[in-house]
């Protein structure tokens, strides 16, 4: 792997010699309509390119050609891989897909040599575009530099419908493991289930070994139960509809509030999620939520209000079939309240759990912060969630229900020129180049046989869940 060139834009970009980190926030295509997606059949007749041809929309910014891995040496002797290479064990045999938004810096990567010519890659649907990311082609690097005999398939997996290809390509493509260092702030109830992990399991129940980066939300997710409703009518709490009940929550400041700091000027994605989904994509929430984000001084500065009513309205971006509510704004350093207002409390017949979480370089919550921050689809018992264990910087996001991350990995990556990455996502990349090399000798597992070895010390210390390969 050699410099990130382009982080998410809510993560900032390298700078410097400092350490950001490797971002896995997916911003997924989630429409409501159904219509928009073409047919799994149809999909799997778009020919591959082979990399080579493959026009590069990032050549003139990727100045990064005959950078290495500066501490590669020191993490494959940190993690067993060294030994295993020397052995002969390269990661032959594997078949290894990276699913991502994004694919920029391609072609210099490959005139110089960090990537192989023997890669494939795989669009997405026809019409479609890929993120204009540098994330899937360094977790390329990364992957290729552990077990660099390993057959590597790039495939565009930006939005719902190419998610849903990309699975349908690693099923047709005999694909051995998956490496998904992306996650979705919707999709699911956070327990493992939801449409998202029903894709998924597709994946892992015809035995591909599915690695996926924990997320980086451990500093930046607040979690909680809806208390009860009250009339925003004292006007002590300015609202821009001020006709709206406002949310009161168990763990919440003043029980209406989630503060969180940002501490430098940020382009941030917030979201607001409650417990509605189905493992049906077409389910539609009939309970209807807003979210809205105020300044210091109370100010209401931006909102999302989204209509949720359970009917299936097409195309119009007023409404919205699914449980979530999402904000993107350019904030200022400083400390925010995001509340929770409901149009009509007599259409609420229950009390939902409302997940918030924030996607922006070192934003933390300050109340109440959730000690469940795995998202989807890390949170899926049957994929290996990867966490990273050199920082606390890195906000590696963690699970209670299915005690994940399974495994704990390095992620600072440091290259010749002195830039450095870190996070779950390097890790993750890491972890799949790891295995790699340790199934070329010992051969294929499962998620079933991870976790039977991971009681062992065969791919990490069972105590500590560390990386380490025999």
């Amino acid at each position: 792997m050699t410099l990130v060139l382009q982080l998410a834009a809510a993560c900032g970009q390298l700078t410097g010699t400092g350490v950001k980190p490797f971002q896995t926030g997916s911003d997924p295509d989630l429409r409501d309509e159904t219509s928009r997606q073409t047919s799994h059949e149809s999909l799997l007749r778009l020919d591959d390119r082979e990399l080579p041809q493959f026009a590069d929309a990032a050549t003139s910014s990727d100045t990064t050609a005959g950078v290495a891995i500066g501490n590669l040496e020191e993490l494959a002797t940190a993690i067993g891989v060294s030994r295993l290479r020397q052995s002969g064990y390269r990661g032959q045999g594997q078949r290894i897909a990276i699913l991502d938004n994004g694919f920029s810096g391609l072609k210099n990567s490959l005139d110089s040599g960090r990537l192989p010519p023997t890669i494939v890659y795989v669009p997405g649907r026809e019409g479609s575009a890929s993120a204009d990311t540098a994330h899937g082609t360094k977790l390329a690097e990364v992957v290729h530099a552990f077990a660099p005999e390993a057959e590597i398939v790039l495939i565009n997996s930006n939005g719902y419908s190419n998610f849903i290809r990309a699975i349908d390509q690693c099923l047709a493509r005999g694909v051995t493991m998956v490496l998904y260092a992306q996650v979705w702030e919707y999709g699911g109830n956070f327990d493992g289930a939801g449409f998202i992990n029903r894709e998924v399991n597709r994946a892992t129940s015809a035995g591909i070994l599915w690695v996926n980066a924990a997320g980086n939300y451990g500093l930046a997710t607040w979690e909680g139960q809806l208390r009860a409703i009250e009339q925003n009518a004292t006007g002590d709490n300015p609202s821009t509809n001020p006709a709206a009940d406002q949310a009161l929550m168990d763990g919440a400041w003043e029980q209406r509030y989630i503060r969180f700091h940002i501490p430098s000027p940020s382009l941030a994605k917030i979201v607001l999620t409650w417990d509605d989904f189905r493992d049906e994509k077409t389910w539609r929430t009939r309970e209807d939520f807003d979210l809205v984000i105020e300044d210091a001084s109370h100010r209401p500065i931006a909102a999302s209000r989204m209509i949720q009513d359970g009917e299936d309205h097409g195309l119009d971006e007023k409404y919205s079939a699914h449980a979530r509510e999402l904000i993107r704004a350019q904030l200022p350093q400083g400390t925010y309240y995001a509340r929770v207002e409901v149009k009509n409390s007599a259409t609420i017949a229950r009390l939902p759990k409302f997940r918030f979480s924030i996607d922006a370089f070192g934003a933390q919550v300050l109340d109440a912060r959730s000690v469940n921050s795995i998202m989807i689809p890390a949170d899926n018992p049957s994929v290996v969630t990867v966490g990273a264990w050199d920082t606390a910087m890195s906000g590696t996001g963690r699970g209670q229900l299915w005690m994940k991350p399974d495994i704990m990995a390095p992620s600072r990556l440091t290259f010749a020129d002195g830039q450095s990455v870190l996070g779950s996502s390097s890790a993750a990349a890491v972890t799949a180049g790891a295995l790699a090399a340790w199934q070329s000798r010992h051969g294929r597992i499962d998620h079933n046989g991870f976790n039977a070895l991971r009681g062992s010390d065969a791919i990490a210390n069972p105590a500590t869940r560390r990386l380490f390969v025999h």
